[in-house]
C-alpha cells in the first residue's frame, strides 16, 4: 500500500470461497423533514388540550348536575292575609227605656250598643267617676293600701255647710281632721259626698278649675267626645255627658283595682259620719259590683251598673247606663163602664180620684244622702230596674265562640317551581275559642312567616283571632311535605 493512498473498503470474504471482493457501501440515512415533525408535535399538544378541556367540562358538568339535584326547592309559605267571620246566633235586643238615653258595653269583647242618637245631658253624681279615676291616676293605690293622709282645711270643712244649704249630698268633715286617700274615695263613691269631691280636687290640683281641666283631659283621652265637666261633683248642670261616654269613664275606672274595690262596697265606715250605706242597693246582688248613681232636677235619674258574668271559666265585665230618666207618670183613671146588653151606664163611684203628682223639683244628688234634708232615691226606684234589665240581657248574650279546631285546615301553603304552583294544607296545632256576642265580627289574620324548616310536617307560621281585647294566636303546621320531582327534572329545571 502506498502511503498517502486512500484506504479502500475492507475486503469482504466471498461466500462461495472464491476469495474476497470489495464491500458495497450502506445507503445513507436521510433526516426527517423539520416541518412534518413540528406538525406532529402540534397535533399532540392539541389532543392533550382537548382531553384536558373535556375532563374539565365533564367535571364541571358533574358539579352542575350535582348542584341541580341537591339544590333545595322553594319551600311552601303561607301568604299574609286577613278575613273575618260572624259570631253565630241571634243578636240581643236590649230593652231600651222609653225616654232618655241608655247604652251597654262589654269592654273586653269590644261590644257596645246605645239606644239611639245621643246628645250631652247633665249627669249629676256620675261625674264623680271621673274624679275618682283622675285621683287614682295621679295617686295610685296598691291593693289594701290606704294612701297618704289628707288634712281637711277650714275651707274644705265649710263646704259641708254649703252642701247642706244646697241640698247636696255630703259627709261631715271637720277642719284639722285627717282622712286617708282611700277614706275620701269611699266618701266620694259610696257616700256620694260633694264635699269629699271638693277636698280631693284641691288636694290633687291645688284648685277646682285645675282639677276640672284634668277631668276633661281624661274624657278626651278616652274618646268621650261628648263629655264636658265643670265641677268635680256633678252638682253643676254644666257637667254633661252621654250614656255611651259614661260607660267609657266607668270602664276606665273598673280597670283600676282600687276603684273597683271601692265601688263594690255596700257600705263604708267614716270617722265622723259613721256607717254610710250605698244607695245603689243592687250592689252585691246578681253579680252587680257598682258603680254609681245620681240625680238632680236638671239631670233626672242617672245610673251606671257593672256586673261580672262567667262564661267557660272566664269572667267578663258587663256595663250598662241610663241617663235622663224621669219619674213614671201615674196611670190614667179607668173610663166608666156600661152595663152589659146595652143597659144604662153604671155611674162611676162618687169618690174623688186623687192623682199622685211628682214631687217638686229639687237639686239633690241621690247616690247617698243620709245628711241631706231630702233623701232622694229616684235612681233606685225607677232608674235602677231599667239599668239592671239592660245589664242582664247583655250579660246573658255572651257566648263561647269556637275560633278553630285542632287539625282543621286554616290556609294553603304554597311554593312556585317549574312554572307551577304547588300547595299543601296548613292546619291548626290546637283548638282555640273566644267570647263574643252574636252578630260581632271576629278578625282572622295570618301574618308573614319565614319558610318552614326541612323535615317531617313542620311549623308554617301562625293564625291570629281577635275580638275586642281578646287575641288567640295558634301555630300552624304543614299537613305533609310537598312531593319532589325526579332527579332528571331537577337537572333540566332546577
Amino acid at each position: 500500500m502506498t502511503t498517502g493512498e486512500p484506504a479502500g473498503p475492507d475486503p469482504v470474504p466471498s461466500l462461495d470461497g472464491g476469495g474476497t471482493h470489495d464491500a458495497v457501501p450502506a445507503p445513507a440515512v436521510v433526516p426527517e423533514r423539520p416541518q412534518r415533525a413540528k406538525r406532529r408535535r402540534k397535533r399532540r399538544r392539541i389532543i392533550g388540550a382537548l382531553v384536558v378541556v373535556l375532563v374539565v367540562a365533564l367535571a364541571c358538568g358533574g358539579l352542575v348536575v350535582a348542584q341541580r339535584i341537591n339544590r333545595p326547592l322553594a319551600q311552601p309559605t303561607i301568604p299574609p292575609g286577613r278575613s273575618s267571620f260572624t259570631v253565630p246566633g241571634t243578636a240581643p235586643s236590649p230593652p231600651w227605656p222609653a225616654t232618655g238615653q241608655a247604652a251597654v258595653e262589654i269592654p273586653s269583647l269590644g261590644y257596645a250598643r246605645q239606644s239611639g242618637l245621643e246628645g250631652p245631658v247633665p249627669i249629676a253624681s256620675l261625674a264623680k267617676m271621673a274624679t275618682a279615676v283622675v285621683i287614682l291616676h295621679d295617686h295610685p293605690l296598691a291593693a289594701g293600701a290606704d294612701g297618704p293622709p289628707i288634712t281637711v282645711t277650714a275651707d274644705e270643712a265649710n263646704q259641708f255647710d254649703v252642701d247642706l244649704q244646697n241640698d247636696e249630698t255630703n259627709v261631715p268633715l271637720q277642719a284639722g281632721e285627717t282622712l286617708t286617700e282611700l277614706q275620701l274615695l269611699e266618701a266620694l263613691m259610696v257616700g256620694s259626698a260633694n264635699d269629699a269631691a271638693y277636698t280631693l280636687a284641691v288636694w290633687d290640683a291645688g284648685s277646682v278649675p285645675a282639677f276640672v281641666a284634668k277631668m276633661n283631659a281624661l274624657a278626651s283621652s278616652l274618646r268621650a267626645d261628648q263629655t264636658h265637666y265643670t265641677d268635680p261633683s256633678g252638682f253643676d248642670p254644666g257637667s254633661v255627658s252621654t250614656a255611651a261616654d259614661s260607660l267609657r269613664i266607668a270602664s276606665a275606672g273598673m280597670a283600676l283595682p282600687a276603684f273597683a274595690s271601692v265601688v263594690a262596697m255596700a257600705a263604708v265606715s267614716l270617722p265622723l259620719a259613721g256607717v254610710v250605706q250605698n244607695i245603689v242597693k243592687l250592689i252585691g246582688t246578681d253579680g252587680i259590683v257598682g258603680v254609681k248613681s245620681g240625680y238632680t232636677s236638671q239631670s233626672g235619674g242617672c245610673m251606671v251598673l257593672a256586673s261580672y258574668r262567667v262564661v267557660q271559666g272566664h269572667s267578663v265585665l258587663v256595663l250598662a247606663a241610663a241617663l235622663a230618666q224621669l219619674e213614671p207618670r201615674p196611670p190614667a183613671p179607668s173610663p166608666p163602664t156600661t152595663a152589659s146588653g146595652g143597659g144604662p151606664a153604671v155611674a162611676p163611684p162618687t169618690t174623688t180620684t186623687t192623682t199622685t203628682t211628682a214631687p217638686a223639683a229639687t237639686t239633690t244628688t241621690t247616690t247617698a244622702a243620709p245628711y241631706s234634708p231630702i233623701e232622694a232615691e229616684y235612681p233606685l226606684l225607677y232608674t235602677g230596674p231599667i239599668v239592671e234589665r239592660l245589664l242582664d240581657v247583655s250579660a246573658s248574650a255572651v257566648v263561647p265562640v269556637p275560633a278553630v279546631a285542632q287539625g282543621s285546615v286554616v290556609r294553603m301553603a304554597g311554593a312556585d317551581w317549574g312554572g307551577v304552583r304547588h300547595e299543601v294544607p296548613a292546619v291548626a296545632t290546637r283548638s282555640a275559642w273566644l267570647l263574643g256576642v252574636p252578630g260581632q265580627r271576629v278578625a282572622v289574620t295570618t301574618p308573614p312567616s319565614p319558610p318552614p324548616v326541612d323535615g317531617p310536617p313542620s311549623m308554617a307560621g301562625t293564625v291570629r283571632f281577635t275580638l275586642g281585647q281578646q287575641t288567640e294566636t295558634v301555630p300552624l303546621r304543614l299537613l305533609h311535605r310537598l312531593p319532589e320531582p325526579t332527579w332528571w327534572w331537577k337537572v333540566l329545571h332546577n
